[in-house]
C-alpha cells in the first residue's frame, strides 16, 4: 500500500465512526397512559399492607405505527403500602402485544383513600422506567398521573416521557457499507479531495437519515 493512501484511510475511518455514532442516537418519546384494573391485599402487618394489582389500557405516542404495535397494554404491580405515611411503593411491568416488557418502580400517595370513610378517592401516581425487554431494553423515563380508587376497581391516567434505547437503523448501516465499498476502489487513486468527498457523503447521508427518523418518531 502506498504511503499516500494512509491519510485517506484515516479520514474515512473517522467519517465511518461519525456516521455510526449519529445513527445510534436514542429517541425521547412523549407518551400518555391510561389504565383500569383491580387490586388485592396479599399480606399485612401492623403497619403495612402488601398489594398486587392488574390492569389493562393504553400507552399512546404521537406515532400511529407505535400506537398500533403497543396497544392494548397489560399492567401488573406488586407494592407495599405504609399505613403510617399512606405512601405506596413497589415495582410494575407493562407488556405490549408482541411480549416486549417495560418495567420499573411505582409510587403513590394513598392519603385521601386511606382517610376517607368509604376507602375511596383520588391519588397521584408516578411510574419510573428502569428497563425492559426487546425494544424497551435499556429504557428510562417516567410518567405521572392521577388515579381514582373505587370500591372494587381503580383508574389512572397521565403523561410523561419514554427514553427509547439507541438502536441503529438498517438504512444508515447499509449506506455506510456501500460507502466503504466505494472507498476501497478510491484507494487506488489516492487524492485528498476524493477522500474528503467520500467522507462527507458518508457523514451527510447518516445525518439526513437520522433526522428523518427523528421526524417519524416525533408526535404530531
Amino acid at each position: 500500500m502506498k504511503l499516500s493512501t494512509i491519510p485517506c484511510i484515516a479520514l474515512i475511518t473517522v467519517a465511518a465512526g461519525m456516521a455510526l455514532a449519529v445513527s445510534a442516537q436514542a429517541d425521547s418519546i412523549p407518551i400518555t397512559y391510561s389504565l383500569t384494573g383491580t387490586g388485592v391485599v396479599t399480606g399485612m402487618t401492623a403497619t403495612t399492607l402488601s398489594l398486587s394489582a392488574t390492569a389493562s389500557g393504553s400507552v399512546l405516542s404521537g406515532n400511529p405505527a407505535l400506537n398500533a404495535a403497543w396497544n392494548p397494554v397489560s399492567y401488573s404491580d406488586n407494592s407495599v403500602l405504609d399505613l403510617t405515611t399512606n405512601l405506596l411503593n413497589g415495582t410494575f411491568s407493562l407488556v405490549v402485544p408482541d411480549g416486549d416488557t417495560l418495567f420499573g418502580n411505582v409510587s403513590e400517595d394513598q392519603t385521601v383513600p386511606d382517610t376517607s370513610p368509604d376507602g375511596t378517592g383520588p391519588f397521584p401516581q408516578t411510574l419510573t422506567f428502569t428497563g425492559g425487554t426487546g425494544e424497551f431494553a435499556g429504557a428510562t423515563g417516567s410518567v405521572s398521573g392521577t388515579g381514582f380508587l373505587g370500591s372494587t376497581s381503580f383508574t389512572v391516567s397521565g403523561s410523561g416521557t419514554l427514553n427509547a434505547p439507541a438502536i441503529p437503523e438498517p438504512t444508515p448501516v447499509a449506506l455506510l457499507l456501500g460507502g466503504l465499498a466505494l472507498i476501497s476502489v478510491r484507494l487506488w487513486r489516492p487524492k485528498a479531495k476524493g477522500c474528503i468527498r467520500i467522507s462527507s457523503t458518508v457523514v451527510g447521508t447518516a445525518l439526513l437519515t437520522s433526522q428523518s427518523h427523528q421526524i417519524r418518531r416525533a408526535p404530531g
